[in-house]
C-alpha cells in the first residue's frame, strides 16, 4: 500500500473512499462475473438420452430383458454407445467453455481514499481509479485519467498487433495490456458489461445447430414409428397363426421390429461425427456438438475484415470483387 503520489501526466485524485466503493458493491455495481452461456451437465445429458432412435430401441430392449432370454436384447447396447458418444464430446467441451476467460488472475492497483492498494479484480466497482504501469492488465471498461508515454497492447481483442498510444479521455476497454507508459483511469463498466466478459460469454454460449443429417434420421425415424403399427399387427397375427404362445409371439414381433429401425446409419453417424471432433481437435479447434461439425463442412465462404483477425501469414487476396458502389468483396486463397 502506497500514497497516490501525482507524477509527470498524472491526475491529482484521490479515488473513491472506501465508504463509497462499498456503497456500489452494495448496489450490484462491483466487478462480479456471472458465467450463463453453457449447458449444464444435466441438460446435455438429458438432450443425449431423449431421443427419439433411445426411445424407439430402448422399448424394444426393455420388453425383450423382461421376456428374455437376455443375450437376445444385445441390439440394445447400440443406444449406449450412441448416447455416450454425443454426451462425452459435449461435457468436454462444456468443461473447456467453462475455463475459458480472456482475464486472468491479475491484481490491479485502485486508488482509495489517496492510496494505491492491490484488490482482488472482484473488489473494483463502478467509477474507481486504477493504477497503471508496464505489463498491467486492464480488467475492466473505462476512460483514460491521465498517463504519460501510455501505450496498450489490444490484440487479443481486436487481432491488431501494434501497441496503440491512449491519451486523456479515449476509451480503454478490457482484456488488452500496458506495454509501455503510465497512467491512470476511470471504471465505466465492471461485471459483465466489460468487453473481455461479453466476448467470454459470447464464445461460450450454447446455440443449437441445424443439422440436415440429424434432421433427415428423426424423419425417416418417424416414418418408421408409424409403420410399426401395421409391421407389429401382421407378424402378430402370423405368429398366432403359427400357434405360436404369447412370449414366443412378443419376441418374435420384436425380432421382425428391429430391422426395421436404421441403427447402423445412426451410430456410423455418431461415430462419423466423433472422428471428425477428433481431428479438428488436434488443430485446437473446439466443437460444442456433434451436428457443428456438418455445419461447418457446409461452409463455403469465409467473411473476415482488413484486420486480419481470422487470417494467418500465409493468407493472400485472390482477386478483388465490386459488389455495389464504395463496396468491394476479396476472395481470400493460398493458405
Amino acid at each position: 500500500m502506497k500514497p497516490a503520489v501525482d507524477g509527470p501526466g498524472t491526475l491529482a485524485t484521490a479515488g473513491l473512499s472506501a465508504a463509497e466503493a462499498r456503497e456500489r458493491a452494495e448496489r450490484g455495481q462491483a466487478n462480479t462475473v456471472v458465467r450463463r452461456g453453457s449447458r449444464s451437465a444435466v441438460d446435455i445429458v438429458r438432450a443425449n438420452v431423449f431421443t427419439r432412435f433411445n426411445a424407439i430401441i430402448g422399448t424394444l430392449f426393455a420388453i425383450i430383458l423382461v421376456i428374455g432370454p437376455p443375450q437376445d436384447a444385445l441390439f440394445g447396447f447400440i443406444i449406449l454407445v450412441n448416447t455416450l458418444i454425443g454426451i462425452v464430446q459435449e461435457l468436454r467441451a462444456k468443461r473447456t467453455l467453462d475455463r475459458l476467460a480472456i482475464l486472468g488472475e491479475a491484481r490491479p492497483r485502485v486508488v482509495r481514499d489517496g492510496v494505491v492498494t492491490d484488490v482482488p479484480t472482484e473488489w473494483i466497482v463502478l467509477d474507481d481509479v486504477i493504477d497503471l504501469g508496464p505489463g498491467d492488465q486492464l480488467v475492466v471498461d473505462g476512460v483514460v485519467l491521465a498517463g504519460a508515454g501510455l501505450a496498450v497492447d489490444e490484440s487479443l481483442l481486436s487481432g491488431e498487433p501494434d501497441p496503440v498510444a491512449k491519451k486523456p479521455g479515449e476509451q480503454v476497454r478490457s482484456g488488452s495490456f500496458v506495454v509501455a507508459g503510465t497512467g491512470r483511469y476511470r471504471a465505466t463498466k465492471v461485471g459483465n458489461a466489460a468487453y473481455a466478459n461479453e466476448l467470454a460469454e459470447q464464445a461460450s454460449r450454447f446455440a443449437l445447430t441445424r443439422s440436415e443429417l440429424r434432421a433427415g434420421i428423426d424423419r425417416i425415424l418417424r416414418w418408421i414409428t408409424w409403420l410399426f403399427v401395421p409391421a407389429a399387427a401382421v407378424t402378430v397375427y402370423g405368429q398366432l397363426r403359427a400357434h405360436q404362445g404369447p412370449v414366443e409371439t412378443v419376441r418374435g414381433t420384436v425380432a421382425a421390429l428391429v430391422p426395421l429401425v436404421p441403427e447402423g446409419l445412426v451410430l456410423l453417424t455418431s461415430i462419423a461425427f466423433a472422428a471428425g471432433v477428433i481431428r479438428l481437435g488436434r488443430r485446437r479447434c473446439l466443437v460444442q456438438e456433434l451436428p457443428a461439425l456438418e455445419g461447418l463442412a457446409r461452409v463455403d465462404t469465409v467473411c473476415t475484415d482488413k484486420t486480419g483477425t481470422l487470417t494467418e501469414t500465409g493468407m493472400r487476396v485472390g482477386r478483388v470483387c465490386p459488389v455495389a458502389s464504395g463496396t468491394t468483396s476479396a476472395t481470400l486463397s493460398g493458405l
